[in-house]
């Protein structure tokens, strides 16, 4: 669990429409939005809540579709 501390204040969970502040940035691998498949991926932090953080502890988001429309992959460590 990496925290927001570095970033600015008020940033908002990035999963979906989610609205809640940021509590965590976690590290993940997506499908772009306008991807056509898993082979065109990328890695990118993501800013999550509190709720979404314990879902990614369980699952790592996979399937999610993050704000900016790409599809979690998995989660990297």
């Amino acid at each position: 669990m990496l925290g927001v501390m570095n970033r600015l204040p008020h940033v908002v969970c990035e999963v979906g429409t989610c609205c809640w502040t940021a509590t965590h940035m976690e590290y993940v691998a997506v499908v772009p939005w306008n991807g056509d498949s898993e082979r065109e991926r990328c890695d990118i932090d993501i800013a999550l809540c509190s709720r979404h953080d314990q879902q990614f502890q369980l699952d790592g988001l996979v399937g999610t579709i993050t704000a900016y429309g790409d599809r979690v992959l998995e989660h990297l460590r």
